[in-house]
């Protein structure tokens, strides 16, 4: 039972639930949307509408998300908010046709099942339980009703249903493997010669108006990014804690409490044995009653239990160690036994009682004895204990709080002065958020350049950081982008010159030793005329160390050179250029290792399984009926 509840816990269904969870709390800040003339539809799928609050959101939401998965190497300012509205939309129509197919084909999860992955999350739980309070407020974090929650969940997993229905099916016989193996494992003879960028970098020296058109041309390039100075508040759980005091007599009551559960628990774990008399075509419960009574009969007159347990007792693994059950807690033989049990004292032997498994005769030889801990070694732990059930509660409430205030409020003096908060003020900072500080969490950048906050002035919704931290946001000062003076960025113009002339000009000194090459000359004679260095490299890998990435990928891709030798030139990584000759290929050897064939046949299967699933969204939006009507609005 146990194992199953593991295995349930570890399932494809619980992944999704978790995913929704991460999801939804990267994008909080969502309001509850519902149908109204003034949210005109954008498209429509087999007669479902799809509206402009929706795409809306959908958009927002995505925005949200790559900024939180991209962190400072993400601009949202470079977004193109036509592109991505349209990209938003393909997916929400493709997602609704993906709804519609799975409901069709009566695909679903059942309502009880997904409350109870809902009440098992530990996201909503308080002390290891589910808190009905909690999951209320980090729902409407969401912007959502449990309702609509519980509907993301359904149709979250409606969709990998069917994506795993479709794609799974996908198999690779065990001869497409070997031909695979042999061509992954494929060698080529290989040499080549590198043409350093670096002294033709250093031998380039831009003009000073060089360096200008170029800064006049590419202004768009050395503009500061905007910035937002913002004034915040921050709900934290230890300061919450530090205001909550635990008497002496708080303490020794819990103290009490929890030595009363420790004795109750422990005392109730018996170490039992039992002789079984069981009943049944064999035996009917008369005869089984005549056998109990021959053991009683037996143990007054002086015969030892275990012995009895022997040659009575009808469980074979118990009666093999003298009717040895172990230590048992109550609950697992049903009251009767448990009554029974509770009610012998370590020695004593039962009489014949009635169970489910038969005419059981039971003794109890030895009780668990609890080992209480003195108060001063627990009162450390009795006390942060205390505070934390209170706490949690608190935070929950205040929270709240936090949120009705400061959504009515014109700033966080209100709420701050009536939560006991303070008002503090952060460095700069962009969209991209901040390394150190309150804007080093995406979601505090997204939300102070969310347009409500930015454009509006109005205060954030609640951002929970962490489980023991909440912020609200509010503007204090927006930095508008500027051009950088030519200065401060023409280091940087005169780098951005050298290496483009470089490339340049190695890309034509290159090209001309390929059509040299091609002409007749060997490579090695090339090489000894320009001074360069000649790499040789025989029965070369895919995945061969030392040799440069980008250079091993372009001679893989290079025809069979057939009787002679073919040439190419590549540019690396570090910006030097090579021109690569390929003289040979060898087929690799199609190995016959199971546990490699089985790895590459998922690999590939499951790729195939991506392609046949696109397929079949295609398939659906040419049978489907779409109309996309956002130009029209």
């Amino acid at each position: 039972m146990l194992q199953s509840m593991r295995d349930k816990a570890k399932s494809w269904v619980t992944f999704v639930v978790v995913g929704i969870i991460a999801f939804m709390m990267a994008i909080t800040g969502l309001e509850t949307l519902a149908p109204n003339p003034d949210n005109p539809e954008v498209a429509s799928v087999n007669g479902k509408d799809i509206t402009r609050a929706e795409l809306a959101q959908a958009v927002d939401q995505q925005r949200r998300v790559l900024l939180q998965q991209m962190g400072g190497q993400f601009d949202p300012a470079i977004l193109d908010d036509q592109l991505l509205q349209s990209s938003v939309l393909d997916v929400l129509i493709d997602r609704q046709l993906l709804l519609q197919n799975a409901e069709d084909q009566k695909m679903g999860i059942g309502k009880a099942q997904i409350d109870k992955l809902i009440v098992s999350m530990a996201q909503f739980q308080q002390n290891g339980r589910f808190d009905a309070d909690r999951f209320q407020m980090m729902v409407r974090s969401y912007g959502m009703t449990p309702l609509q929650f519980r509907d993301a969940i359904r149709e979250e997993t409606l969709l990998l249903q069917l994506r795993a229905g479709v794609a799974n099916t996908e198999f690779v016989t065990a001869e497409e493997l070997k031909r695979l193996q042999s061509l992954e494992g494929q060698t080529r003879d290989l040499a080549w010669v590198v043409l350093p960028a670096e002294p033709v970098r250093q031998a380039i020296m831009p003009a000073e108006e060089e360096v200008r058109n170029y800064y006049d041309a590419n202004s768009n390039q050395f503009m500061t990014s905007e910035q937002v100075v913002v004034d915040y508040v921050v709900l934290k759980k230890d300061d919450i804690a530090k205001g909550i005091e635990v008497t002496a007599e708080d303490i020794e009551a819990e103290y009490q409490f929890r030595v009363e559960q420790l004795q109750q628990r422990s005392g109730n774990n018996a170490h039992v044995s039992v002789i079984l008399i069981q009943t049944g075509e064999d035996r009917t419960l008369d005869e089984a009653k005549a056998r109990a009574n021959e053991v009683v009969a037996k143990l007054q007159a002086g015969t030892h239990f275990d012995e009895l347990a022997k040659s009575y007792s009808d469980d074979p693994t118990t009666a093999a160690n003298g009717g040895d059950l172990g230590t048992v807690e109550p609950g697992f033989f049903g009251d009767d036994f448990d009554n029974t049990v509770a009610d012998l004292e370590v020695g004593e032997v039962s009489d014949p009682i009635e169970t489910d498994f038969g005419i059981q005769i039971l003794k109890v030889t030895a009780r668990q004895e609890a080992e209480v801990p003195s108060l001063d070694a627990m009162r450390a732990d009795l006390e942060m204990a205390l505070k934390q059930k209170e706490v949690d509660s608190l935070f929950i409430e205040q929270s709240r709080q936090l949120a009705d205030i400061s959504f009515e409020a014109s700033d966080l003096a209100q709420p701050a002065e009536q939560l006991g908060l303070k008002v503090m003020t952060s460095e700069p900072f962009g969209r991209q958020g901040a390394e150190t500080g309150i804007a080093a969490d995406p979601r505090v950048s997204a939300a102070a350049f969310s347009d409500d906050v930015l454009n509006l002035g109005a205060n954030s919704e609640l951002i929970e950081i962490t489980p023991q931290e909440a912020v609200v946001v509010r503007i204090k000062e927006y930095k508008k982008t500027e051009l950088m003076p030519l200065a401060d960025v023409q280091d940087a113009i005169v780098t951005t010159l050298k290496n483009s002339r470089a490339q340049q000009q190695l890309a034509s000194r290159a090209e001309q030793m390929v059509t040299t090459l091609q002409s007749g000359t060997a490579l090695n004679v090339l090489a000894d005329e320009q001074n360069l260095a000649l790499v040789e490299s025989p029965a070369t890998s895919r995945n061969m160390p030392g040799v440069p990435a980008r250079l091993l990928q372009e001679a893989f891709k290079m025809p069979h050179p057939g009787n002679s030798v073919a040439y190419r030139s590549v540019t690396l990584a570090n910006g030097d250029y090579a021109v690569v000759g390929l003289s040979a290929i060898y087929p690799g050897e199609a190995g016959a290792n199971p546990e490699q064939l089985k790895g590459l046949g998922q690999f590939i299967a499951a790729g195939n399984g991506r392609i046949m699933f696109d397929e079949y969204l295609a398939s659906l939006k040419e049978k489907g009926k779409v109309k996309i009507l956002l130009d029209n609005q």
